[in-house]
């Protein structure tokens, strides 16, 4: 019992080094982010909504005025396309396809919404219509098709768990909330090139 005090005291401590860290962590996500939009707003891009690039991963911007949207690299210079490149956008859970969506607006697998917070939990499988639910996450993201024959594909990383094991699902409620999100708003961009709608040629 005299170890108690100890205990308590060691835990408490970790906890509070823990709770220091995510929030240094999610403060230079933010400065890292309010830099990105800066950049953009030099190029003629104004940013509605934007997932920053951090920790080395890909993010995205969206202009809805101008009917642009941006890839964020970085430190590298953001790629900035018209809605009119975008052929597609897909899903990935633990590198296997939820959904996708094509420029036609033709839907492959689940919708979001019911794979990544149906009932059950994260459904496994997908695509292969399996219900078997699972406990852990590895990794979850969008990659995003566009015209362009030097790079045409680009994956943005919601969730990578770093080391063995995975990420509980219950812990993963926001980035899910989050990757749903840019779904959907890559869809509607999808959906206003099959309605036809212009769009204004980068410069």
């Amino acid at each position: 019992m005299d170890d108690y005090p100890m205990i308590m005291l060691a835990i408490v401590a970790f906890a509070a080094v823990m709770i220091m860290i995510t929030m240094m962590v999610e403060n230079a996500k933010k400065k890292e982010t309010d830099r990105q939009k800066g950049e953009l707003s030099r190029t003629d891009f104004d940013a509605d909504v934007i997932h920053g690039s951090n920790f080395g991963k890909l993010g995205i911007a969206i202009d809805g005025t101008r009917r642009k949207f941006a890839i964020l690299q970085g430190g590298n210079a953001p790629k900035i396309f018209d809605f009119s490149q975008l052929i597609s956008v897909e899903v990935f859970r633990d590198g296997n396809s939820i959904t996708k969506t094509n420029r036609g607006g033709q839907v492959a697998g689940a919708a979001v919404g019911a794979v990544l917070l149906g009932p059950a939990g994260l459904l496994l499988g997908g695509l292969t219509g399996s219900k078997r639910s699972i406990e852990t996450i590895t990794k979850l993201s969008l990659m995003i098709y566009v015209s362009d024959f030097v790079q045409p594909n680009y994956e943005v990383v919601f969730h990578q768990h770093l080391g063995s094991g995975g990420t509980k699902v219950s812990d993963l409620t926001m980035t899910m909330n989050e990757l749903n999100a840019w779904h959907g708003r890559m869809q509607a961009i999808l959906a206003v090139n099959a309605a036809g709608q212009p769009s204004p040629v980068s410069a």
